[in-house]
């Protein structure tokens, strides 16, 4: 109730109260007095009835005015008091109290103001606190961001699922290359899974060893592996654990290196090294030759042995030439660029005999071992290699089980796998070093031979003890030795603290990929593909085609605008001019892009595990669908369309158009009619929507899904 209507009610109260107090005063006098006196009375209000009356109205008049007073003195400052004092604590801090009344009301507005005063320095205090830090927080995050940016290497960090949470510039060169897109079709992206570029089975085999070296205590936590990148690249990968406080594993970084023309560079000096040995290997035997001819006939005649001295000083010139350039060549530059990580000998062996008895079924008895030696590998090409030999020795020998040791002799590290039974010959060894490492569902684009010359392994195999068994046979792998000490600095784990037409028949609402688990995603964490087709026409079961394809992704509630899919279209048909007009596309512009066939799979897996968002989704759900036939690519991902969630937030609005809801939600409409532009005012707008789903309690994909459905638009089919 207002102020105002707060003292007409008082005063009305007030003056009937008054009233009825004096009329009860005056009946009870007039019951007391006699009937001659009240006689007297009514004559003398009958001769002077307006004195009486206007005494009256006096008096009615004086305890107005002392109502009033009353009012405006105690009553209506304290309710102001409360207003402007609620003014000061929600809205303005700086607001103060300047009331007139009495002075006990006066005294509390001053002591509010004096508190009032206090509040807002503290308010202000704070303020500045806050800014510094997060001047300080912003200016360490745009250094971080700029030192990522600038590493010449790539860093990607995952989640233990292999998300993507971060990433520099530089890895998605790598990995996809400067069009963002891999040879193996993937993309990177934050929320997207690392799996889709670099092979699984390297990345879990490295976790697999970095677990076991947390769990021994080991002085470093990290493992080396080779992968693919763009354009048939190599690059030296490192991973590198993210812990909890307790030491368990909550993530990983991949460090990734270049080492293309670093291997291409290494090889070509092998190939150099080779040859400038077979030439010596031939001068050698020539000086030899001409030495032994000598000390056979010390009776030749002077000419023959000037012959023979002359061979000696040729021979010893060109050696003498080829040792120098190989030295000048390649002296600082024979350690390989093949990522060796050192290791105790003992842990390769238990991970070859693990990961043997899984995948060849054959038991293997551990004997002797050692275990103190230490060995220098890349572990996931070696244990690969090294269970591709015992399965395919298994196959020649027909091995029905294995006994294992592990010695140091020498230089080198001695693994032996020996059988009883049939022994392997050394021509079936060596056509087996030619052949490409492959065992189940794991292969390495390198032979047995190449692995070991990475690794500087060598390799035999003997049959020369006898048991009453039999024959027992040994296959020996060597590997050079290495000392404790040789073992490079620890690499620690970092830890974290706690802490167009409307519709068209299509079914939006009952996509196969809706499911519960996804229906159950809250607006807010979910990730989303927005997109959006331009068309030859707008008919497309008049033949019709797709001539743009556009889209950006958002996760974390953030619009990744550098995670874009913009790719134009051939149609393979004529584009009319009335559509040329609307998205400015023409014949010359498509001619020699790719088809639909190429475009909708790798599109397909840019969106791939994201709910699709898109404004009048129908039509163009509608033109991906009539081309599954043809593509062989399915879209089942849930669907959102902004065009029926702003009806579902504004109702009484007729127009829907984006350019109308952008209008209400202050986006800017940027690049309008072309793929890529309305997938962004799409994205943008429907960022704007979730929080005004979210305050009317549709808060999950399946709300936002079934609050669709019951809009008008939605019923509506053409």
């Amino acid at each position: 109730m207002k102020t105002g209507n707060k003292f007409w009610w008082f005063a009305a109260i007030a003056v009937f109260v008054t009233f009825a107090i004096l009329s009860g005063l005056g009946l009870f006098l007039w019951h007391q007095l006699a009937p001659d006196d009240r006689l007297v009375i009514v004559k003398l209000l009958q001769s002077h009835f307006g004195y009486v009356f206007g005494a009256l109205v006096l008096l009615l008049a004086a305890i107005g005015f002392a109502i009033d007073g009353i009012f405006h003195v105690y009553i209506l400052p304290l309710s102001k008091l409360v207003e402007e004092t609620t003014v000061i604590y929600t809205a303005n801090p700086s607001h103060r109290i300047a009331l007139e009344g009495s002075r006990d009301i006066v005294n509390m507005a001053d002591l509010i103001n004096r508190e009032a005063d206090r509040f807002e320095q503290l308010q202000r205090n704070i303020r500045e606190q806050s800014q510094l830090a997060r001047a300080e927080i912003e200016l360490e995050k745009n250094i971080l961001a700029a030192i990522l940016a600038e590493l010449p290497d790539a860093v990607v960090i995952c989640d233990m699922d292999g998300r993507v949470i971060l990433y520099n510039r530089r890895a998605g060169e790598m990995l996809v290359g400067r069009r963002q897109k891999s040879k193996s079709g993937g993309f990177i992206g934050l929320g997207r899974s690392i799996f889709n570029l670099v092979d699984k089975n390297l990345i879990v085999h490295a976790l697999d060893e970095i677990d076991a070296q947390i769990k021994a205590d080991a002085p470093t936590t990290a493992s080396s592996f080779v992968t693919g990148g763009a354009g048939d690249t190599l690059l030296r990968t490192e991973a590198v654990p993210v812990l909890n406080q307790h030491k368990h594993l909550t993530g990983f970084v991949l460090l990734m290196r270049d080492i293309t023309q670093a291997v291409a560079n290494t090889t070509a000096q092998h190939v150099n090294i080779r040859s400038g040995m077979q030439q010596i290997r031939g001068s050698l035997a020539s000086i030899r030759s001409a030495i032994e001819a000598i000390l056979e006939f010390p009776e030749m005649n002077a000419e023959q042995l000037g012959r023979f001295r002359s061979i000696i000083h040729k021979e010893a010139i060109d050696l003498s030439r080829v040792l120098d350039g190989q030295h000048n060549a390649y002296a600082d530059r024979l350690p390989t660029h093949w990522p060796l990580t050192p290791m105790l000998a003992k842990d390769l062996l238990q991970a070859v005999i693990h990961k043997a008895q899984q995948q060849c079924r054959v038991p293997f008895e551990l004997e002797t071992i050692d275990e103190t030696c230490w060995i220098k590998v890349d572990s996931y090409s070696t244990i690969l290699a090294m269970l591709f030999a015992i399965d395919q020795i298994i196959t020649i020998a027909a091995i029905d089980r294995f006994f294992c040791s592990l010695d140091t002799g020498g230089e080198f590290v001695q693994f032996n796998f020996m059988w009883i039974g049939k022994p392997v010959k050394i021509e079936q060894l060596r056509k087996l070093d030619d052949q490409l490492v492959a065992i189940g569902e794991e292969a390495l684009p390198l032979t047995v031979k190449e692995v070991r010359a990475y690794n500087q392994a060598q390799i035999w195999t003997s049959s020369t003890l006898a048991t009453a068994a039999g024959t027992r046979c040994c296959l020996r792998i060597f590997f050079p030795g290495r000392q404790a000490e040789d073992v490079t600095s620890p690499r620690t784990a970092p830890i974290l603290p706690h802490s167009r037409p409307e519709f068209y028949d299509f079914d939006l609402f009952n996509q196969p990929g809706q499911k519960p688990e996804v229906d159950g995603l809250r607006l807010t964490e979910a990730h989303y593909t927005v997109f959006d087709t331009e068309t030859t026409g707008l008919d497309p079961k008049a033949g019709d085609e797709i001539i743009s394809v556009g889209a950006v992704r958002i996760v974390n509630g953030r619009l990744l605008r550098d995670e874009r899919f913009d790719q134009i279209v051939d149609p393979r048909r004529q584009i009319p001019a009335a559509s040329t007009k609307v998205h400015g596309l023409n014949a010359d512009m498509v001619a020699g892009q790719p088809a639909i066939g190429q475009v909708l799979p790798r599109f397909h897996k840019f969106c791939s595990d994201t709910v699709l968002v898109a404004h009048n989704a129908a039509f163009d759900m509608r033109m991906l669908q009539l081309k599954e036939q043809k593509t062989g690519v399915r879209f089942v991902n849930p669907v959102l369309d902004t065009m029926l969630l702003s009806e579902v937030v504004h109702p009484a609005h007729k127009n829907h158009s984006i350019e109308a809801i952008a209008h209400r939600l202050g986006v800017s409409v940027i690049g309008r009619h072309t793929a890529l532009g309305d997938a962004i005012v799409t994205g943008e707008i429907f960022l704007k929507l979730i929080p005004l789903l979210i305050k009317q309690g549709i808060c999950c994909i399946g709300d936002a899904r079934a609050a669709s459905q019951k809009t008008y638009n939605a019923r509506l089919k053409y």
